[in-house]
């Protein structure tokens, strides 16, 4: 299999256990904000919002760093699985017992604390998952295969079990019995390709390592504060309602950003093997093409989603969620900016950026919190979706900033056709739904169709484009088999 081959097989991977499992997570979401309410939804998404906290603890970007370091030299995998492996498993003691005396100092329900404890549980279970490991050698049907046996038992028992509030509790359990069974199938895995891990506890290997994730996973807490604060604020400062229904248009939006990270997932590694190369003009050109398709990915996304927002909440979730109409269409903004932004993020990662790549994020953070606590009191759900989307755009600027100043892959000449094109889509949904009634699927796949036709008479994207990507994959990448 050549390195086209594999990069379509991974893409595809990916992309398919992406639809599989976003689609079956948000059934399940879609079925627990129905039958629980905004008030009981609201504390599950703060419960889990917490959570992600204390997870951070057991990351602290050591995953990431695993892959990047397996990608450029695919012989240290297991050596790599076993040292952070173990790293994670003692971090996760530790935060489990932070959350403890959290917990203990909470000032919430009962139920909301059992809540909160439960899905603590889970970080023994998350730290387990050897995802970043098949990502690092470029095997991404393992982790494909990993997401989908997680959501199906998770989605399985929450469709069987879960008929209302009385079974809130068994929620957390629940996803805590699909990580599980994740797990234990790719360590299988893991094991039947490289054999059974070797434990050794080195305290200057562990050290070391921990040196070299620390600028990543102070990194990834910067990027949580974007992703959750908004709901933990929500929870402390207006209540669980609120917090329901500003989650039912959030979770739509994480669902969107799951999907537009696939592509730059799939490609990380090539990445970072072009910058361990010198091979900077080539890395160049691929982002060129990699940042004009996710700016034509982005521009219909955020377009039709401003356009659509009612009937899709209205129809997913009911008419007692539609105050989160207006979240929805602030929110999508940020799907929008993470497109154009998130392939130059990836890159100073890739290309061992960390400080300038944590910066990035900490200053977005700042803004974040500031502008929660000023923009929550007033106008709540509409002032924490303001507020997420001016961290996302102080963070574009940052990260656009940073890599401009090794390599030059400006953005601007790749909006025209996707927007000429997006223009049309929007016509397209103007019309269904003020003249034509049309059905809320048959406006998506109609807006699909039309954006795609659109931007092809305009040649929004050529044959030639196509070609280059491929042109442009090293000959050299991942020759050893796994």
């Amino acid at each position: 299999m050549n390195t086209a081959q594999r990069i379509a097989k991974n893409l595809f991977s990916l992309l398919f256990s992406g639809v599989v499992t976003e689609v079956l997570g948000f059934s399940a979401i879609v079925y627990l904000a129905r039958v629980l309410g905004p008030t009981d939804f609201g504390k599950i998404n703060f419960a889990m919002a917490i959570i992600i906290y204390f997870a951070l603890v057991t990351h602290l970007g050591l995953p990431l760093l695993g892959t990047r370091e397996i990608a450029r030299c695919k012989e240290k995998a297991s050596d790599y699985f076993s040292s952070i492996l173990v790293l994670r498993l003692f971090l996760a003691f530790v935060s489990f017992i932070l959350l403890l005396f959290f917990v203990f100092l909470l000032d919430k329900p009962h139920e909301v604390k059992m809540l909160i404890l439960l899905y603590g549980l889970g970080l023994f279970f998350s730290v387990l998952m050897t995802d970043w490991i098949f990502r690092g050698i470029e095997r991404m049907e393992y982790i494909g295969l990993g997401r989908i046996v997680s959501v199906i038992v998770y989605v399985a028992l929450v469709l069987t079990f879960v008929s209302g509030r009385e079974q809130l509790l068994l929620i957390p359990c629940f996803q805590i019995a699909g990580s599980l069974l994740a797990a234990l199938v790719l360590f299988t895995i893991f094991v039947k390709n490289f054999g059974k891990p070797k434990f050794v506890l080195d305290l200057s290997k562990f050290q070391k390592i921990l040196r070299q994730a620390m600028p990543i996973g102070f990194s990834f807490f910067m990027i949580q504060i974007f992703y959750n604060l908004d709901t933990v604020m929500l929870g402390f400062m207006k209540g669980s309602e609120d917090v329901g229904i500003y989650n039912v248009a959030y979770k739509i939006i994480m669902v969107l950003i799951a999907c537009v990270g696939l592509y730059p997932d799939t490609i990380f590694p090539i990445f970072s093997v072009y910058y361990k190369n010198g091979s900077l003009e080539s890395l160049k050109r691929f982002m060129a093409l990699s940042e004009k398709l996710m700016i034509t990915l982005g521009l219909p996304l955020t377009i039709g989603g401003i356009i659509v927002a009612r009937p899709l909440i209205i129809t997913l979730y009911g008419p007692k969620y539609s105050e989160g109409i207006m979240a929805f269409q602030i929110l999508i903004l940020a799907v929008l900016i993470i497109c154009f932004n998130i392939n130059y993020s990836r890159v100073l990662l890739a290309c061992n950026r960390d400080i300038l790549y944590m910066a990035g994020v900490t200053l977005p953070a700042m803004v974040n919190i500031v502008s929660n606590f000023l923009l929550i009191p007033p106008y709540g759900l509409k002032g924490a979706a303001v507020a997420t989307v001016l961290a996302e755009i102080t963070g574009f600027l940052i990260m656009y900033k940073g890599f401009t100043n090794f390599l030059k892959v400006p953005f601007a000449n790749y909006v025209v056709k996707p927007a000429i094109a997006s223009f049309v889509m929007a016509l397209f949904l103007q019309a269904g739904i003020l003249w034509l009634n049309m059905n809320l699927i048959l406006m998506i796949i109609g807006a699909a169709l039309t954006y795609s036709a659109s931007l092809y008479l305009i040649r929004g994207i050529t044959k030639e484009e196509i070609n280059i990507i491929k042109s442009l994959l090293p000959e050299t990448f991942f020759r050893q088999p796994v």
